[in-house]
This record gives structure tokens, C-alpha cells and sequence, in this order.
């Protein structure tokens, strides 16, 4: 379990290898931007490709997740993320309600 730290638009939400359904690990990697934020939601656009292709990626846009969910998971380590400008003033988030 990782500390967390309150989230901001500009954070980058990001996972190195993918894992699909099935639970099996893909070779491509999953990056997210935050770019706006809600009392209880946040939304952020995605950017995902393919290690073999480097060519062949996608970008998403509108897609959105509760807070507490986004908070627990990078907690938990199925979700790492990228503090923009650092997290010198920035509260850590105790509780995920």
C-alpha cells in the first residue's frame, strides 16, 4: 500500500503493463490525464498503445470514476499515478468517503 495524496487536473494516472479480462498481461501500457474534477467525481482522457506497434494507439476522451474508487485503487497498487508538480503541498487522504 502506497500513501495518496489529494488528486489535481494535470495528475497522470497510468499503468505499465495491461491486464485483460481474462487476466492475462498484455504488452501494451495505459496512460490517463486528469482534466477536470467534481466534489465526488473525476474525469480524465486516455491514451493506450501497443508495445509491438508503436504506431497503433488510441485516445479516449470523457470517461469518468468516482473518487473513492480512483483513490483505492492507487492505494492498492492497480493504479499508479504521477504528481504533477510534486506532492510538497499537497494533504495526504486518510479516509476514501
Amino acid at each position: 500500500m502506497s500513501e495518496v495524496y489529494n488528486l489535481r487536473i494535470g495528475d497522470m494516472l497510468y499503468h505499465p503493463r495491461a491486464i485483460n479480462d481474462t487476466g492475462t498481461r498484455e504488452d501494451s501500457s495505459i496512460m490517463a490525464v486528469i482534466y477536470k474534477m467534481t466534489p465526488k467525481y473525476i474525469y480524465y482522457a486516455i491514451c493506450a498503445r501497443s508495445m509491438n506497434n508503436p504506431g497503433d494507439h488510441f485516445v479516449t476522451r470523457d470517461n469518468r470514476a468516482k473518487k473513492a474508487n480512483v483513490y483505492r485503487s492507487i492505494q492498492e497498487g492497480t493504479c499508479f499515478i504521477s504528481y504533477a508538480d510534486g506532492t510538497k503541498r499537497r494533504r495526504k487522504i486518510e479516509s476514501f468517503s
